[in-house]
């Protein structure tokens, strides 16, 4: 098993405990969470779906936010592409099969990899969806895999809710024969989906702690480095930037890539690369468009403080243009705020979170004077 991408650094073992779990019958489904930028998605495509073909699975993959808006359309084009491939002359006969109920038509084009053709879904996917389980489950022979991305999307709006029960229900009436593993990485909303005692999912499946890439990625990189220019990389130094960064890979995937390119040393490729991932995230304009109470929030979750505190809420109230502190009700009213725009996540039991390391990177630096460059 091997991948094109030689900087990934593979999590095998994750991989394999997984699929062992599922060939043994120990677990049909699990749930893999991680922070935004940790690595997930670069795990799923490079680790465990190779793994899983090789051992004889048929995959589904769905990621929810390709189209927030219409999660069934989305995991019946992943069931459609596991059972009829993704190939041109199987996406062309497609066409023809069950007319007017899947595909409501086919779109094609030519580019520079040749040319492609896409699939619509009709808008009725979900009276289908049950066939296309049930196809996918005969055609898997007992090892079958639906790998559903960003899972947590189910829970943020009302209007899911059916679709998310017959979901379950579909994987329960197939169990021992489609696995699932689910991805997230929003603690509130997993905790929507999987923890809590009414959540759609509750108890379905274990939880798998997704593990920081640790000083042997940097040596990874350092050998290739090595490999392509004979001389040694500043794997150290890169390594305690990732760390100061947030440990996200993608950070020192480009720290290397910089340094290989421009021939630059790892602390000016960390510059120019933290920069851009901040210009990409465009924190700066996220928080200017926060009221003073969400942002005087977000400082307080970075600091640890007991944000419904009377003490505390009074400090706001010195620090707020209004000169006012903010009730329990408005502060909750702003925490619910900074939930919807996905800035933060409830952990239960009053603890909140930044779930973007690299947001939480940008905060420090900006809101608490916390010199990072």
């Amino acid at each position: 098993m091997t991948t094109k991408d030689r900087l990934h650094f593979p999590r095998h073992a994750l991989a394999e405990s997984i699929l062992l779990g599922f060939e043994n019958n120990i677990q049909t489904a699990t749930t893999i969470f991680a922070p935004r930028r940790k690595g997930k998605t670069t795990f799923v495509r490079n680790d465990l779906i190779p793994m899983a073909r090789d051992k004889g699975f048929l995959v589904a993959t769905a990621d929810l936010w390709l189209d927030k808006d219409h999660p069934v359309r989305v995991i019946a084009r992943a069931l459609q592409e596991a059972i009829h491939g993704t190939g041109f002359v199987r996406r062309t006969l497609l066409r023809f099969t069950r007319p007017g109920q899947v595909i409501s038509g086919v779109n094609a084009g030519a580019g520079a990899d040749g040319v492609s053709i896409g699939l619509d879904l009709a808008d009725d996917a979900g009276l289908v969806l049950p066939e296309l389980f049930e196809r996918f489950s005969q055609l898997g022979k007992g090892k079958a895999l639906l790998i559903i991305d960003e899972v947590q999307h189910l829970a943020t709006r009302k209007e899911f809710e059916t679709f998310t029960a017959t979901l379950r229900t579909l994987l329960q009436g197939a169990q021992g024969k489609v696995y699932a593993v689910f991805t997230g990485s929003s603690q509130h909303g997993l905790a929507r989906m999987f923890r809590r005692s009414k959540a759609p999912f509750y108890q379905y499946g274990s939880e798998v702690s997704f593990p920081e890439l640790g000083m042997e990625f940097a040596q990874h990189l350092a050998a290739l480095y090595f490999e392509a220019t004979g001389r040694t990389w500043e794997a150290a130094e890169a390594f305690s930037l990732y760390v100061r960064r947030g440990m996200m890979p993608k950070h020192l995937r480009e720290i290397y890539n910089l340094s290989l390119t421009q021939n630059l040393p790892v602390v000016e490729a960390d510059k120019i690369v933290w920069a851009s991932m901040l210009d990409e995230g465009q924190f700066a304009t996220l928080i200017e468009s926060l009221a003073p109470l969400d942002q005087a929030l977000l400082v307080g979750i970075l600091t640890g403080e007991s944000l419904f505190s009377a003490e505390y809420r009074k400090r706001l109230g010195d620090e707020l243009p209004s000169g006012i502190a903010p009730t329990t009700t408005q502060v909750q009213s702003a925490l619910k705020r900074l939930q919807r725009a996905e800035l933060i996540g409830n952990l239960d039991h009053g603890s909140w979170s930044i779930e973007d390391g690299a947001l939480q990177s940008y905060l420090r630096r900006v809101l608490l004077d916390d010199d990072q460059d």
